[in-house]
């Protein structure tokens, strides 16, 4: 009997001392977003993979794990908010060789970029006298875009510009752009004709052009305000909303479309200044995802961007150009472009807007 419980003491006391000093060993932990981009209130999922890869179990293990302050969970998760984190704290057992998975839905309301920060381990003793800490420190982004203004909120003029552009470019029919061929009918103009085509077909053949491939818009989005504005903020973001929906309208129309900007965006992308004209879902979500990305820092001023603007310009051209606020200084370089252009620049004043609609 002594015998047997002087055995039993040392096993506990080993396996104490085990779990005392080698608790984390092999405890693996990783976290991360379902989804990189989304929208403000989207849903997404959090997914946290735990793994114990030893052959002893992990008979406590807590988890404080680091979420974006911001962050709305779903369901009835609980979180304690500081200043700048928000955190979850959990409670489980793991066996020898066992890799736990858990997801929660949430999601985000703000724009901008956020982070799954890792989580502190704590694994207790056999006995539940002491703990081991570990650190398991991670970086996961989340990328919220801004969100888009209703298109109610520039009336019909933002559409009437766009449908300007397309008739211009219908009346000013680009010979360098082929689509095809098609038959004579009369009313083409001579220079229309392709007599290489018409001597293969055995009859008279005109060039079909294209008049809207060939359309092509900046947009110029500034984030640079007056010195003694006060709370610019809110008409920055305003101002990303705007160009959100400017470069989902000109996509949706099929109009190639490029940006130019003095916003930083922050992060893998880098400086972000200038994205060249194209079309399609990966280059409006490169756009889309610069504008989550950007920070109010103001790489360089108003006019430099204006001055790029003019010295790249080039037939065919048509600008959009968004602004927080549109001052005396910024309204001269404005004129500039529209000379240049022949009133060719729609201009955005995100502050007109907001106007308007607190009238309303």
């Amino acid at each position: 009997m002594f015998l047997f419980l002087f055995i039993f003491i040392v096993i506990i006391s080993l396996v104490q001392a085990y779990t005392l000093n080698h608790g984390l060993d092999h405890v693996e932990y990783d976290t991360f977003p379902t989804k990189s981009t989304v929208d403000p209130d989207e849903t997404f999922e959090v997914v946290t993979r735990i793994t114990n890869a030893k052959l002893m179990p992990v008979s406590y293990l807590k988890l404080q794990e680091s979420l974006p302050l911001e962050i709305v969970p779903e369901g009835n998760i609980k979180l304690r908010r500081d200043n700048e984190l928000a955190r979850m704290t959990t409670t489980t057992f793991l066996k020898p060789k066992q890799r736990l998975q858990r997801r929660f839905s949430a999601s985000i309301p703000n724009r901008g970029r956020f982070f799954l920060r890792g989580a502190t381990l704590l694994a207790g003793d056999f006995l539940g006298l002491k703990q081991s800490v570990g650190y398991y420190p991670i970086s996961r982004e989340i990328v919220v875009l801004p969100r888009p203004l209703p298109e109610a909120t520039f009336g019909q003029t933002l559409g009437d510009f766009m449908g300007n552009m397309s008739v211009n470019r219908f009346i000013m029919e680009d010979p360098v752009l082929t689509l095809g061929f098609r038959e004579y009918t009369g009313r083409e103009p001579q220079r229309a004709i392709s007599w290489t085509q018409s001597a293969r077909m055995g009859r008279t053949m005109v060039k079909n052009y294209d008049h809207t491939l060939d359309l092509s818009v900046t947009v110029i989005l500034n984030v640079e305000c007056p010195k003694d504005m006060l709370e610019t903020g809110p008409l920055i973001e305003d101002a990303f909303s705007a160009a959100r929906t400017v470069c989902e309208k000109l996509e949706d129309k099929k109009i190639k479309y490029g940006i130019i900007t003095n916003a930083t965006s922050a992060g893998a992308i880098g400086l972000w200044s200038q994205i060249s004209d194209g079309l399609g879902r990966k280059h409006l979500m490169a756009i889309l995802e610069g504008l989550g990305r950007a920070t109010y820092n103001v790489t360089f001023p108003f006019a430099t961007i204006v001055n790029r603007a003019i010295r790249r310009d080039e037939a065919g051209r048509y600008y959009i150009v968004i602004t927080p606020t549109l001052d005396g200084k910024m309204a001269q370089e404005l004129q500039r472009l529209n000379s240049l252009k022949g009133g060719k620049a729609f201009i955005i004043d995100v502050s007109k807007l907001a106007r308007k609609e607190a009238g309303n």
